[in-house]
């Protein structure tokens, strides 16, 4: 298996990939445009030392990033020379195991999304199941047990050196600060083998609730079952955390897994409201925060940027957040944002005018008569209430932000949406 894997087919595939994922290097410094470079000249030294078992995978490099709920994340950053053969290792098994994981299964899988799987969901509740049991796996990259692992792909894999290297890769050190520690549970996210890892573990409670005859939805580690009353939901809860602990030797977080109806539970940032009898998709509470902070900073009134530069740096911001939660009805949802947007804009603007004569004299320019020109220009008013005032409202408005550039949370809402075939 190890020779097919490393067959020169199996890697330049694998070399495109790591390649367009691009990321930061590992412990020893080489970036990905080295790589190909590098592997040219190295190739057949590679894969001596890979079927020979005289390979060894260097320490990955620890990083932490912060969660949006709180707390860090951490990552395991792998050199770019073990992050090719893990996605040739991962590609190459990927193929055995994807057709057998679960229909309710969606992340890290080839044509299958997070917004698949909120319809699913979606569908759950349409059918009348509408407890949601919310699992938590508590740091579920960093605990998952490698013996348990290792017995899983034993079961499909016959090959030991392939058992072997994917073993060695599973322990291979951690480096923080210059100093290495071993590792003996865990998968760490960031390397590109650990997806495919997390769910042949994950494919087994797959089973489990299926078995069961449980309706779910599963995204990684992101867990919710949809059941019709509060007395099963509190069953299945109880069970379905003895199977996790007992049998798969996984961690539930018990205060952050929680029985919710719909309109409480969050699945991937959304969330689903009640319309015309039934349930419909909504962004959470928490998303809209997030977004809302993050709009805050990038038009505070003092960072040093001009409200082109903000407008430059909100479009991939809000480019990219809109087509994610594009499947939701929330056109009121971004119609406030476009507000809180124009609104810091403006406050920024008058901010920026500073002197009484400025300020009277970009007013002039727009068309603002004399007398109301010079009464604003000289006012003493707060910039939040300027912002809100009329002479405001009506000069830096929706039009005056769009030849700025700034097209909205709204329209490419919009967009987005006549853009998408519509689902039956």
């Amino acid at each position: 298996m190890l020779e097919t894997i490393l067959d020169r087919r199996n890697l330049e595939k694998a070399l495109v990939q790591v390649e367009r994922n691009k990321g930061a290097g590992g412990t020893d410094g080489m970036q990905t445009d080295e790589l190909r470079d590098y592997l040219n000249s190295h190739y057949p030294q590679i894969r001596q030392e890979v079927l020979t078992g005289n390979y060894e995978p260097s320490p990955v490099r620890k990083v932490e990033i912060p969660k949006p709920q709180g707390g860090k994340r951490m990552l395991g950053i792998p050199t770019v020379k073990d992050r090719l053969l893990q996605q040739a290792i991962s590609q190459w098994l990927g193929q055995f195991y994807e057709p057998n994981f679960s229909d309710c299964s969606f992340g890290f899988r080839p044509r299958r999304n997070a917004h698949q799987a909120v319809h699913k969901a979606q569908g759950f509740l349409n059918e009348g199941k509408v407890y949601v049991i919310e699992l938590d796996l508590e740091k579920f990259f960093d605990k998952v047990n490698h013996d348990k692992l290792m017995g899983l792909l034993r079961r499909k894999i016959s090959d030991k050196p392939t058992l072997r290297l994917i073993r060695q890769y599973l322990r291979s050190g951690i480096m923080e600060g210059g100093i290495v520690s071993q590792r003996i549970e865990g998968t760490p996210q960031g390397s590109p083998l650990s997806p495919l890892l997390s769910n042949i573990i994950l494919d087994e409670l797959d089973r489990e609730l299926t078995r069961r005859g449980h309706s779910f939805v599963r995204y990684a580690d992101d867990c919710s079952i949809y059941v019709q009353s509060r007395k099963s939901a509190n069953r299945v809860l109880k069970s379905i955390t003895k199977y996790i602990e007992e049998d798969l030797k996984l961690k539930v977080n018990k205060e952050k897994s929680q029985i919710s109806r719909p309109g409480e539970s969050t699945l991937l940032g959304f969330s689903f409201y009640r319309d015309k009898g039934k349930w419909t998709i909504r962004i959470a509470k928490k998303s809209i925060k997030r977004i809302t902070d993050k709009v805050r900073s990038v038009t505070k009134r003092n960072n040093g940027l001009n409200t082109r530069q903000k407008i430059a740096k909100l479009k991939s911001i809000v480019l990219g957040w809109v087509n994610y939660y594009r499947i939701a009805k929330a056109r009121s949802v971004m119609q406030k944002l476009d507000e809180m947007v124009r609104t810091r804009l403006r406050m920024g603007i008058w901010k920026a005018w500073k002197k009484c004569k400025t300020r009277v004299r970009e007013l002039l320019k727009l068309q603002v008569n004399k007398q109301k020109a010079y009464e604003w220009g000289n006012s003493s008013s707060g910039y939040c209430r300027v912002a809100h005032s009329p002479i405001l409202l009506t000069t830096l408005n929706t039009g005056f932000f769009m030849k700025e550039g700034y097209e909205g949370f709204l329209n490419t809402f919009i967009h987005f949406n006549d853009a998408q075939p519509k689902l039956l």
